[in-house]
C-alpha cells in the first residue's frame, strides 16, 4: 500500500523539478572575457618582461633592470617621476607621495625613498610573472603596503592598497 503513493509521489515530485516557470524573457549569453589591455610602456621600461641582459651588455647608466624569474626582467626602475597611466590612484597620506597602478601582468609605483640618505624619487614597473619575492617586497616597501609576503597578483595587490593606511 505505501509502495502505490510511493511512485506516483516521486513521479510527481520528478516532473515538477524539471519544470520551470519561463517568463518570456530572452536571457543573453554571459559576455566573453575580454582580455585586459595594458598601458604602452615607456622606451625605459622596455626590458620589462625581456630576456635579461647578459652582465656585459647592461647599461648601468640607464634604467636599472633586476633580473628575475625564468631569465626575465622581472622590475625595472627609474631614477625619477614619469607619467604614470590614467587611473593611477594616489595613496594621500603616504609619507613618499605614492602612486599606484595596477594591471593584470604589471604593477607601477612611483614615489619618493624616504627612507634613503636623500629623497630619491622613483618609477618601477614590475612584471608579476617575472618578479622575485625580493623583488616584489621591494616595490611594495615603495608603494608604503605593510604585507608581510609578496603580492604575486594583480587582486592581492587591489586588496593591499584598499586596505592601506597612512603611517601615523
Amino acid at each position: 500500500m505505501r509502495a502505490s503513493f510511493l511512485v506516483p509521489l516521486l513521479l510527481a515530485g520528478f516532473s515538477f523539478s524539471c519544470a520551470s516557470a519561463d517568463d518570456g524573457s530572452i536571457r543573453p549569453e554571459p559576455p566573453a572575457e575580454t582580455p585586459q589591455v595594458l598601458a604602452p610602456l615607456p622606451p625605459e621600461f622596455a626590458q620589462l618582461g625581456q630576456p635579461c641582459p647578459a652582465a656585459d651588455q647592461a647599461d648601468y647608466a640607464g634604467p636599472n633592470a633586476g633580473c628575475g624569474k625564468d631569465g626575465h626582467v622581472g622590475i625595472v626602475t627609474v631614477g625619477r617621476r614619469m607619467g604614470l597611466p590614467e587611473g593611477a590612484q594616489k595613496l594621500e597620506g603616504s609619507m613618499g607621495k605614492v602612486q599606484v597602478f595596477i594591471e593584470s601582468e604589471r604593477v607601477w609605483v612611483q614615489g619618493t625613498c624616504v627612507w634613503c640618505r636623500q629623497f630619491t624619487e622613483q618609477t618601477s614597473v614590475v612584471h608579476l610573472a617575472y618578479a622575485t619575492d625580493n623583488q616584489l617586497m621591494q616595490i611594495q616597501m615603495t608603494a608604503e603596503l605593510t604585507n608581510q609576503s609578496p603580492l604575486r597578483d594583480a587582486e592581492a595587490w587591489r586588496g593591499a592598497i584598499a586596505a592601506w593606511k597612512p603611517k601615523q
